[in-house]
């Protein structure tokens, strides 16, 4: 449990707060707080660090595992170095956050007491919860078709330290049949956790089958995050409505691809809207870099992008030539994000994702 804290607080603490810091430095309007820029954020350190094996081993594959441990450390110390003026206005923000939090013990009773049954009503469950999760179900063993094809590629994509298992159907080599049909960044997470476990002499899957539960969580916080500037009971209520769907709640107690993909469909949304309304760079940069992201997870995000540039050039209020200038950046934001992929594939590999 000590290396899986370690690699969760890597990845997804470090790493996203490190990304979080470079949109701080580019919300030049201001447009966005940072708690929002940090909830998107950390979603993103899993998914560019897959993006950036899935570079290596397009780029420099059969290397040592320190050498991709390396490229990938020099990457984050490079965008820390881009983002590093931000992180005293994050760690502001995020400390005020929390003094905020404590502060309703001053509030007149009426408030307090209200505050403290909101928290306690968020806390409770959610601790509960992850007392169970993290003493029982995480140990489970990985159960389902899909999760274990993407485990075993994630464990192949390690042995090889390249992208050829991918380009071709039946790899003579270790005799293994490819049959997934979208870009390889969710069995990048157990790679990524491999290359982790070499290095420290271990076995273990418990980074890879935490990742459901993960994306499940954020999705519940942008969700609340949107209907608390409402209201904050309604915020609440929306959760656990979300919650009541049995096929969201499974995700809670078993290993998935969905939340994992769906995070970066939801915020591609998002930031698609703040593009065409804000129309500032951050926005269009967030924009290309979700739609891209959730192109990388999963082919239906292949159609989710093209349908999120057809509706950006649309709508967007500005003259013909504006748009089409924005439209291909954001056109290449999402092929440098992953979207790439589908390219690759259709000139090296077996063109699967279009298939079916």
């Amino acid at each position: 449990m000590i290396l899986f804290a370690f690699k969760f607080a890597i990845t997804n603490i470090l790493f996203s707060v490190i990304l979080c810091s470079v949109f701080i430095r580019l919300n030049r309007g201001g447009w966005h707080s940072k708690a929002e820029l940090l909830l998107y954020s950390l979603g993103l350190g899993p998914a560019f660090t897959t993006l950036l094996l899935y570079y290596s081993f397009l780029l420099v594959p059969h290397r040592s595992n320190v050498i991709y441990l390396l490229l990938i450390a020099g990457v984050y110390f490079l965008l820390a170095v881009t983002g590093r003026k931000s992180f005293e206005p994050l760690y502001k923000n995020i400390k005020s956050n929390i003094r905020n939090l404590f502060r309703i013990f001053r509030k007149p009773v009426f408030r307090k007491i209200e505050n403290i049954i909101l928290i306690t009503i968020i806390c409770v469950p959610l601790a509960l919860y992850l007392f169970v999760y993290l003493t029982k179900i995480l140990h489970q063993p990985l159960i389902g078709h899909d999760i274990l094809n993407y485990g075993i590629m994630g464990k192949i994509l390690f042995e090889e330290k390249s992208l050829a298992p991918i380009w071709v159907n039946n790899f003579a080599k270790s005799g293994f049949i490819y049959g997934i049909t979208c870009a390889p960044s969710f069995s990048l997470l157990l790679t990524w956790e491999e290359l982790f476990n070499n290095f420290f002499k271990v076995s273990s899957d418990l980074y890879f089958k935490s990742v459901s539960t993960y994306y499940g969580l954020l999705i519940l916080s942008v969700q609340y995050y949107w209907v608390a500037k409402k209201n904050k009971w309604l915020g609440i209520l929306a959760a656990f409505a979300l919650m009541s769907g049995f096929g969201f709640l499974l995700i809670f107690i078993s290993s998935h691809i969905d939340t994992y993909r769906i995070l970066f469909f939801i915020i591609s949304w998002i930031c698609l809207a703040y593009t065409i309304k804000k129309n500032d760079l951050l926005s269009l940069l967030m924009f290309g870099i979700f739609s891209g992201f959730a192109a990388f997870a999963h082919r239906i995000g292949v159609v989710l992008a093209v349908v999120n540039c057809m509706v950006f050039f649309i709508t967007l209020d500005s003259n013909f030539k504006t748009r089409i200038m924005k439209t291909a950046m954001i056109i290449l934001l999402i092929l440098a994000f992953g979207g790439d992929h589908y390219i690759f594939d259709l000139i090296w590999g077996r063109g699967a994702w279009i298939k079916g």
